[in-house]
Formats: structure tokens, sequence, C-alpha cells
């Protein structure tokens, strides 16, 4: 059953379609119509108490008007019920009237809280915990005379009661607090009583439908005794208390319902006449006897002392119950007894004494500082260890101490702060958040603290505060506090009709640092580039907002002058190359200028126009520093709209591949490398040169990689003859962690030979993380592909991973060939590429190959395979589709 249902059921009246539920609601009405009027005088009495009781200055509406008109109800409803105390009802008419019943709880209950809550609002705070126990006098006295009818008395026990003690509760006195408590503990204990009875009333209802089933056939001679029967049998089941009845001979004369609940006695076994020793036996095999022997509590009960005299004793049995007997001997040496099962009374008065044990043991073993001060002069009567031990004084100085000894600073100043400050023995000041309640220690009013050091935690929110506006490698502002101070910059400069300009800087061919000599250099260099951009700034602000690019602004007149000669300052910091970790590295930089309000009115504009000056400023030259001009805007422009473009070419199609040949010295074709092209469909033809950087830094790399290998794949899976294809990894390609799955794929959707792929990967990717690179290279030689280490010469080119990589072939940059046979040194680098490359056991190809002095030298060197628009320029190796143009482009 779901909580609403419960809770549903909780407040129904009853069910008049089944026999007991008929029964069971005329037998609830006959209860209620003999209560009803008690009920009734219990209200009236404790409405004319608290009129009486609330002084003269309490207003004549509170004390007279409201208490009359609930007087009128309770009257009206009075008279209903003597009218209806004689008739004779049917299920149907009790649900009706029970219906009623509760409604008018409902009104009556809800008209009480109404007054009691106006009653709170005026009467003087020390009369609020008397007015509040009349009314809750009257809300226990009314649930239970309702208790018959357990929806109405839930019903006034939650409108009623509970508002009360609530009030109470959230009084913020600590008597009241303790009165509230407790009057709800009564709330609790008041239901349980009327559930248990009112489960008691059904077992007693059905027990006299079977015995009013049973009488029918023998009424008239058992009359008498069943009227008697039924009467005694309600009263003795009624009671909360289990009772019994035992003559001189300890034969049972009666016992009640209660009584076998208590020792879980089967009721169709125990019957009167039965002897005491022979219910000992039951008791003991269903285990709710006594802890100890049968035949000693059989001595023991039977003993002439024992059933002779007045007894109250409490019994633990076996099944953990706690009993109390009261044994009151007759006249006839026969006794009545009274068995009350306290075990929850019991254990709640053992959890309180464990309560006040646990609270001096957690108190002096708890971890956190605690405390214990005096109410009034917040002087310390009760220190723990653990505040010994953090605040660094003994237990008796602490003892002397007050808690204003405590406090750091004066108490104004932490009137705007969440936590306290504390200053320890040694001087050391600390922040502190302390939770205080009121408590009697040892009969005097205190306060036990607890204090929360909050030191550490705050010095990490700032830092992390601090690191929420500020880069964490140069510790300059990032984009976020960038944005805050452009904002308030064009705040002020609205309000003082004033001008500022903003610097885009950008460090020139950073990136080759980083792939040259690794990030750890390229993060040394960026580090020394902040401190020397802020020594240049001269107190103007300065940013990271990217890799190698930070953000100036500064508004000092007048501009646009002083905006150069800050780009200026800010070059001359770098004439000096920086050096990190033997590494002597030249450093440029380009920056682009725009000013607010000349070039834009925004921040977003405003950046984006500072951009375009650097974009033009990069493209002029390293070193390089322009202002911005609106002929910027359009090429700033044009370069999104290509970047658009870009992001859209590979699904329209308008990629292509160009492959160049790769030839053996002997003069065989071996291998052709893909070269991927872009066909515009209105600029027509766009250098790679051009798109790739773009593409790089749009992040549209990725799709064009993708393209590229699946194409090279498919298109050599076409050719005539088994020729190796060597396709270029882009770096962030060889960083993605699934590049061997896009190998495979592509190798297993063109059905091309493993073998015949061929990846060409250069040395600046491989040193970036080279153990997983050496990883990512394993993966790929163990699907059968092969591996070329492409632009030799121009990284890094260490040693340690020729090695360590399993490399198939080593490409000679263009740049060394272009310079054989005029250059001495470049003939010297060439032949010592090729003999370290043969000592491995590494074949070595050339390229960029254009004359035949060229391939000469290369050939008498021994370089095993040759490339270059001496072999054969870049050009399409698919089939010519049929038609009229097909002659033309073959001879082409």
């Amino acid at each position: 059953m779901g909580f609403f249902a419960r809770i549903r059921d909780a407040f129904v009246v009853g069910d008049t379609t089944d026999p007991l539920g008929r029964s069971l609601l005329v037998e609830q009405f006959r209860v209620l119509r003999e209560q009803v009027p008690v009920l009734y005088a219990v209200l009236l009495v404790d409405s004319i108490s608290v009129g009486l009781f609330l002084p003269v200055t309490v207003s004549a509406w509170l004390r007279f008007a409201l208490p009359a008109a609930l007087l009128a109800i309770c009257l009206f409803r009075l008279a209903q019920w003597l009218r209806l105390k004689k008739a004779d009802f049917t299920a149907e008419e009790a649900y009706r009237e029970l219906a009623r019943a509760r409604l008018a709880t409902v009104v009556i209950c809800s008209s009480f809280v109404i007054w009691i809550l106006a009653l709170f609002m005026a009467v003087d705070p020390g009369l609020r915990a008397p007015v509040a126990l009349l009314i809750f006098m009257g809300c226990v006295g009314t649930a239970y005379c309702l208790g018959s009818f357990p929806p109405a008395s839930r019903l006034t026990m939650l409108i009623a009661g509970a508002p009360v003690a609530t009030l109470l509760l959230l009084s913020g006195d600590g008597m009241m607090i303790s009165v509230g408590i407790n009057l709800l503990a009564l709330l609790a204990l008041l239901a349980r009583m009327i559930n248990t009875n009112f489960r008691s009333f059904v077992k007693m209802v059905e027990t006299h439908e079977r015995l009013a089933l049973e009488g029918e056939r023998a009424r008239a001679a058992e009359q008498t005794a069943t009227a008697f029967a039924e009467r005694f049998d309600r009263a003795l089941n009624n009671m909360s208390q289990g009772l019994c009845f035992f003559d001189a001979d300890q034969r049972l004369i009666v016992c009640n319902r209660q009584y076998l609940e208590v020792y879980d006695l089967d009721p169709k076994l125990v019957r009167p006449g039965m002897k005491l020793n022979d219910i000992v036996d039951l008791r003991y095999s269903v285990g709710s006897a006594p802890k100890m022997e049968k035949t000693d509590y059989l001595l023991w009960r039977n003993s002439a002392p024992v059933i002779s005299e007045d007894s109250d004793t409490t019994v633990e049995l076996t099944n953990g119950r706690i009993v109390r007997i009261r044994h009151r001997p007759m006249e006839d040496n026969g006794w009545v007894a009274t068995h009350e099962d306290i075990t929850e009374r019991h254990r709640t008065e053992m959890a309180l004494a464990e309560a006040e044990a646990s609270f001096r043991l957690l108190f002096e073993e708890n971890p956190l500082p605690m405390w214990v001060v005096d109410a009034k002069t917040r002087q310390l009567i009760a220190v723990n260890g653990a505040m010994c031990r953090h605040y660094g004084y003994s237990r008796q100085d602490l003892l002397a101490m007050s808690e204003h000894q405590l406090a750091y600073g004066e108490p104004q100043a932490a009137a705007g702060r969440d936590c306290e400050l504390h200053r320890t023995a040694d001087g050391e000041v600390i922040e502190v958040v302390i939770e205080s309640r009121p408590l009697a220690y040892e009969g005097q009013s205190a306060h036990v603290c607890v204090a929360f050091d909050v030191t550490e935690r705050n010095r990490a929110q700032q830092r992390v505060s601090y690191l929420a506006c500020h880069d964490a490698l140069t510790e300059l502002p990032n984009r976020a506090a960038l944005d805050e101070h452009l904002g308030a910059a064009i705040e002020r400069a609205e309000i003082t009709d004033g001008a500022f300009a903003v610097l885009c800087i950008d460090l020139d061919h950073f990136k080759e640092i980083n792939d040259r000599f690794g990030h750890a250099v390229g993060d040394a260099v960026l580090r020394e580039a902040s401190r020397r951009l802020q020594r240049a700034a001269q107190g103007s602000y300065v940013a990271r907002v990217g890799g190698d690019e930070f953000i100036g602004i500064t508004d000092q007149s007048p501009l646009p002058a002083t905006a150069e000669l800050l780009a200026t300052r800010i070059r001359a910091q770098f004439e000096q190359p920086i050096e990190v970790d033997g590494h002597v590295l030249k450093i440029d930089l380009c920056v682009g200028v725009a000013l607010y309000p000349r070039d834009a009115d925004n921040s977003v504009s405003l950046l984006a126009n500072a951009d375009a000056a650097l974009y033009r400023a990069k493209h002029e030259g390293r070193g390089a520093v322009r202002l911005f001009t609106g002929a910027m805007d359009q090429q700033l422009r044009d370069r999104r709209a290509l970047e658009h473009d870009l992001r859209m070419a590979v699904e329209r199609g308008e990629l292509y591949l160009e492959y160049q040949p790769q030839q053996h010295r002997d003069g065989t074709l071996t291998a052709y490398e893909a070269l991927v092209r872009w066909r515009h469909p209105e600029r027509g033809i766009i250098a790679p040169g051009e798109f790739i950087p773009i593409a790089e830094q749009s992040g549209s790399i990725a799709q064009i990689d993708d393209w590229v290998l699946m194409e090279a794949c498919r298109e050599a899976a076409s050719w005539g003859q088994p020729l190796r294809v060597a396709v270029n990894v882009s770096a962030a390609q060889f960083r993605r962690e699934n590049l061997d799955r896009q190998v495979r794929r592509a190798l297993r959707d063109s059905g091309l030979a493993a073998a015949r792929l061929e990846l060409e990967i250069t040395e600046g990717v491989l040193i970036e993380d080279m153990p997983r690179a050496k990883r990512t290279m394993q993966s790929l030689k163990a699907l059968g592909i092969l591996i070329a280490l492409d632009d030799f010469g121009t990284g890094y080119s260490s040693l340690s991973y020729l090695e360590a990589f399993p490399l198939d072939r080593i490409k000679i940059d263009r740049s060394f060939v272009v310079s054989l046979g005029q250059s001495e040194r470049s003939l010297a680098i060439v032949r010592a590429v090729i003999g370290l490359a043969h000592g491995l056991g590494v074949p070595v190809l050339a390229e960029g190959i254009e004359t035949d002095a060229q391939m000469s030298l290369l050939v008498q060197e021994g370089c095993d395979e040759m490339q270059g628009y001496l072999i054969g320029r870049p050009r399409s190796l698919v089939p010519p589709r049929p038609g009229k143009n097909a002659s033309r482009r073959a001879a082409s």
C-alpha cells in the first residue's frame, strides 16, 4: 500500500458493505454517543478556563467573542447528540452521523487552532506556555473521548495538538521547546494508545459478532448471560493493561485479551478454570516466561508472602519484553493482577540514561574541539581533550578563561563573516565555525559548543576563487577575468566619454618550440613571456586567453600613440632570447590593436577587430604591429567564411586527392603519396597551405583526416598495380585514442591490404609524449601497416626515438634536398642521415627532387627512394568517367 493510500485510510469513516464493518460502525457510533457529552463538556470547561485565565489586556474579541462562538458551536452539537442519544441507528445512519462528527471535529479543532494562534500573538510570552497547556489538555481530552472513532481522534491531534506543540518548538525559548517536545511525545503515546485500544475494540467487535451468531441458536435462554458477558468483556478488553483473576486454588477466573497478548498466549488454549501452573507451562513453551528456571519461578510465585501481600514488580521476559505486574490479594485468598507491557517506556528510560553517559563519552572523545560555557557569564566550565590539543592550552588554563578570551579582534569585525576568528596559545589565528546548543549542565543553564576549524578550507576556497579568474600556468588573468574587466572598462568609458585600446598579442612560431623541445620547455617559455609582458605593461592590464595568445588593455592618452608605444615596449622585452634548460630561444611576437569606441562599441566586436589586426600582422611577418582598419574586418569575414565552408567541404564532396609518385633508385615505381586538395565552388582550387592551417585551428582537421585516410585506401584498392599508398597523419589525428580503430576500419571497408598502407608521421608528434606515441605506433604496427618518419632533420632529430619507434622508412625533408650541389653542409647532413638510417636497417626516401643533379647526388650517396617534381607532379589517379572529355583528360 502506498503512502498516500495509508494516509487516506487513516481518516476514512468505515465500510458499510462488509458485515464486520457495519457492526463496527454501529458500535463506534454507540460508544461515541456516550462519550460526546463528556467531550463537549471538556471543551466548554477548557474554553471558559482559558477565557477566565487570560489577562484583561487581551482583546475582548479573543477573550469572549471567539470563545463564545466556539461555545455556541459546542452547545449546538451537544444538543444534536443528546437528541440522538436514545435512538437506534442502522449502519448507514451511523456512517452518516460519524461523517458529520468527523467534519465537526475538523471545524471545531481548526477554530481552536485559529484562536490559540491569535492568543499567542496577543498574550505576554510568559503566558504562552500555560495557554498552550490548557488548549493542549483540551485536545488530549477530546482525542481520548473520540478514541473509539480514530479518524476524528487523529484529526484532533493533527489539527489541534500538533500545531500547539509546534508553536512551542518554534518559540526559541528553551523551556517552551522542552514542553513542546514533551507534548509531541505525549501525542505520539496517545496516538499509540488509541490505535492499540481501537485494535482491541475491533477484535471485541469480531468477538461480539461470533458470539451473536452462536447465540442465535439459544438467544432466549442465554440473553441475560450474553448481555452481561458483552458488557464485562467490553470493559475488560478496553483496558490498556492485561487483567487476570485467580481464586484461592490458583485457578483462572477470568482474564482479558490484553493479558493474552502480553504473553503471546493462544486464546483457544487459555480458559477459565485453568491452573496457574498450566498457564506458566504455556508461557514457557511460547517464550514469554521470566528469565529464570520454571521451578524457581513457581516456587517464588506460589509462596505465601507473594500471594498474600501487595506487590509491584517489573519482570523481563525471555522474548525481550518488560512487564510491570501489580499484584493485589482478595479476601477469599484469591488475587487480581494487572500486567502492563512497558517495554517501550523502559527502553526510553534506559536510552535517556545511556544518552547522558554517551554525551559525556562523546564530549570527551570527540575529535572536534568542544566546550561547555555558562549561559550568562560565558565562562568555560568544561572542555574536551580535542580542544586542549587544538588550542594548545592545558585544561586548567582553559577552565580559567571565558569564551571572549579565545576570540581574536573586535566582535564588530566578525559581523560580516560566516566564521569567527580565534587565537591559539602560540598566537596563531584560526577561522572557526561554532555550533552551539543550550543544555542544563550540572544544574545550571549552559551551552555546549563545537568548533569546526575552517582555516584550510577557506584558504582552499580563496585559491579556487583565484584560479577561477587566473591562468594556472602564468597566474595572469584568464578569459573570464578579461570579459569582466573589459565590460567594466566599457562602462567607465561610456560614463567619462573616454577611450581605451585593446592589444591582441601572439607569440610567433610558439608551436614549433612545443613540437621541438616538448611542452615542459613551452610552459617555461610562456611563464617567462608573461613576466616580460607584465614588466612592459607598466601597470596596464594583461591577460592570457589562449595557448600563446595574450590581451593587453591601456587607457592612457593620447590614443593610439600610447597603444603603439606599449606594443613597442612589449617587443623590446623580447629582444633578448629566453633561456630554458640550456636552450637559447629567440622569441618574437605580433600585436594587433583596436580602439574603443573608434573601432567597436562592444567587447565582442572590439576583441574580434583586435584579432583581425593581429591576423594581418602575422601575415606581414614576424614582429609586426598593426592597428585595425576597415579593410581588416573584411579579411576577417572572408577567413571566417572560408572556415565555415571548410566544415562542409567533406559532406559536399569538394575535397579530392592527388597522388605524387615515389620511385626506387633503379627507376621502379613503388608508391604514391596522397595529397588533399579543395575545389571550392566559388573560389576554385584553394592551396593546402591556405586551408590546412585553418582546419587545424578550427578543429575541422579531424573530419578531413578521416576522409583522406578512407578515400586514399579506397582509391588505392582500385589500382591495377599493388603499389603502396602513403597518407600523412596530422598531429591532432595521431593524438586521438582511436587512430588504430580508424585505420582498421579503413582497411576493412576498402579491402586494401595492410602492407600497402604507409602512414607518414612528423618528428614533432612523436616527442610530445614518447610513451604514448610508442604505444600508438605499436598498435598500428600490429595491424601490419608501414610507418614512415616525415620531414626528418627539421625537428628534434633525436637518435633515441629512431631506436625506440618501429619505423619502416625515413623521409629527408625537401629543405636539405633543394640545397644539394650548392651547399656542402646540406650534402653532409644528407650523407649523415642516409648513413644513420642504413645503420639502423631503415630505408631512406628523399623528397623535393627537382633536378638531375640532385638525383645523381642522392643515388651516389645511396638514397633508396626518390620523390619530387622531377619524378612526377601530384595528379589524380581516379579513372576518367566515360564521355566526350575522356580523351582530353587522358592526354592531360
